[in-house]
């Protein structure tokens, strides 16, 4: 065959190609989310913080009858995310409780994740509060929870926030190890009725200052995508 023709049919079956990928959707490649210096200590008044500890692609966490959040702002590029995954585990943990009231919400952990609208994020700076955060009507905070006396999948509302921080029951009171994938699309559409709109921040919890119990766990691998 002339090479003329091997070189017409190589070049037909490299754009049919081309124009067979422009229609297939890409999923969004995943971002680490390390834990570094960019975490900051949310504490409250009169409570006694947890302790973490920053280990770049894991988190230890340690609350003995102690309470408080470690979070982080995540970058521009960071914003469009609506799935997320990472691994937990949990070496001592408290007993059931019921997370819809205050004095007897504990939680071996909770894995935040703080969507605004697009006009809203656009003041995030890296330096943002997330007690200042929460203040705006468009917050919203899917929290992931390990704990609680409901079952898989349970929708509790947090009694601090019922409209803008919500449970979603994830493991049961108890100790073990897990990797999660999660869509964050689907999960806040279940949760508040929406999808989720501009990704600005992710958050790690854990409450231990009500039965008192020891809690001692780790956050590892977390990603977006």
């Amino acid at each position: 065959m002339p090479d003329g023709h091997l070189s017409r049919r190589h070049a037909l079956a490299t754009g049919l190609g081309a124009v067979l990928c422009l229609g297939v959707p890409r999923r969004a490649e995943a971002r680490s989310v390390p834990f570094d210096a960019a975490w900051e200590h949310l504490t409250f008044r009169r409570l006694t913080p947890n302790r973490f500890e920053l280990r770049n692609s894991s988190l230890r966490v340690v609350a003995d009858g102690s309470s408080s959040i470690l979070y982080r702002m995540l970058p521009a590029e960071f914003r469009a995310a609506t799935r997320a995954s990472w691994s937990w585990q949990v070496e001592s943990s408290v007993p059931p409780s019921d997370l819809s009231q205050i004095g007897n919400d504990d939680r071996n952990l909770g894995v935040f994740f703080v969507s605004m609208s697009a006009q809203a994020a656009e003041s995030v700076r890296p330096d943002s509060n997330l007690r200042r955060l929460m203040t705006n009507r468009s917050a919203r905070v899917l929290m992931y929870t390990w704990g609680g006396d409901g079952r898989i999948g349970a929708v509790v509302p947090s009694p601090h926030a019922p409209d803008r921080l919500r449970n979603l029951v994830t493991r049961p009171a108890q100790t073990g190890r897990f990797s999660e994938s999660v869509d964050l699309d689907r999960d806040f559409t279940r949760v508040f009725g929406a999808p989720i709109e501009r990704l600005v921040a992710v958050a790690v919890s854990s409450n231990s200052e009500n039965t008192p119990a020891r809690v001692v766990a780790q956050v590892s691998d977390l990603s977006v995508s």
